[in-house]
């Protein structure tokens, strides 16, 4: 008598799986038929076209990756005259300020860098969409009912916003458009991050990626009315590109979201990495992050020398912080060779 009754209870459960199962196929079938489909192939072909458009030449060199301050005797008030880009001989000295307050970014290492291209502008959901098109994978932001999914799909309020992704993410997007292109695209190390920031040269006068190394309301960031209008009161990120770009020519590298890179953190990284294209550790728990989270303060200068990490498949940063998705970690691309083919740009 008891399996009749159980028959009956698991029926509507098995149905219904049935129908999940079916379902789950067919938009999988459908996503596969979208990315064959011609005017896909022309989405790709177009965001390759961009992508090389858009990237910058970083040129190869040498300079101090971590916080140089303690290289660099200052007057007293924080100004740095007499060495505005200290050498490979100068060692740190206690009795000279640091630039930033963290622990993790000293002592500073002097390394050499191989040239490189860099995305000017960060990634953005529209860019991503075609990737997810491309590789017949399921939407993003991420569906759902769950309190991430709802904060984080509300933070796309439009398709040129810096693309809210895992640390993963990043790292396939930017390998299928190494895959798709020939070259040898990837995430940046966190030094070649750092570099590019820095603009190939370390320079106590420039407290900022900025244009002129300082701070101008709406026109290296936006104000907080300016902020406001843009993001609104759900978003998180604000349209690529609106602000000036670092001497470099490189866009939002600080207050617009984090970036992801390749590296593991380490807090001795630099300490331990190694002279030539560090790399960072070989394994670890957590990735570096750098940029600057728009809700940040700006009373400290020298963003671009700090360093951020968290656990990339985790949506937290820390056991007491707040369950908030990936809308501030987003990133750029890097080719790793100094020049581009002829007829690639």
């Amino acid at each position: 008598m008891q399996q009749p009754k159980l028959n009956a209870l698991l029926k509507p459960w098995i149905v219904t799986s049935v129908f999940l199962m079916i379902g789950g196929c067919n938009a999988e079938a459908e996503r596969q038929t979208l990315a064959d489909a011609p005017k896909t192939q022309a989405r790709v072909k177009s965001l390759i076209d961009k992508t090389l458009k858009q990237l910058v030449t970083i040129k190869g060199g040498s300079f101090w990756l971590g916080d140089y301050g303690q290289l660099m005797p200052s007057d007293g008030e924080g100004k740095f005259d007499k060495f505005p880009h200290p050498g490979p001989d100068l060692r740190p000295e206690d009795e000279h300020l640091p630039l930033t307050p963290e622990t993790d970014n000293k002592p500073p290492r002097w390394v050499s860098i191989d040239g490189f291209q860099m995305q000017a502008y960060k990634v953005t959901y529209e860019d991503f969409d075609v990737y997810v098109a491309a590789n017949a994978l399921s939407p993003h932001p991420p569906e759902g009912d769950e309190s991430y999914h709802r904060i984080w799909a509300k933070a796309r309020t439009s398709g040129n916003i810096p693309a809210g992704v895992k640390w993963q993410q990043a790292k396939d997007y930017c390998r299928w458009l190494g895959k798709i292109s020939g070259l040898p695209f990837d995430l940046p190390t966190e030094a070649q991050w750092e570099y590019a920031a820095s603009n190939g040269q370390n320079n106590a006068h420039h407290y900022y990626p900025t244009p002129t190394g300082k701070l101008e309301e709406n026109r290296t960031h936006p104000s907080f009315k300016k902020k406001k209008e843009l993001i609104g009161l759900r978003g998180a990120l604000y349209p690529v590109g609106l602000f000036a770009p670092s001497q470099a020519g490189l866009y939002d590298l600080v207050g617009n979201g984090f970036d992801w890179v390749n590296d593991w953190y380490a807090p001795d990284a630099y300490a331990n990495g190694d002279s030539h294209n560090p790399r960072g550790p070989a394994a670890g728990t957590e990735k570096v992050l750098r940029g600057k989270s728009p809700g940040d303060g700006w009373s400290f200068g020298f963003p671009h020398l700090d360093r951020y990490h968290k656990n990339p498949a985790s949506y937290k940063i820390g056991d007491d912080d707040p369950p908030f998705p990936f809308i501030w970690e987003s990133f750029r691309c890097v080719v790793n060779q100094d020049q581009l083919p002829s007829s690639g740009n």
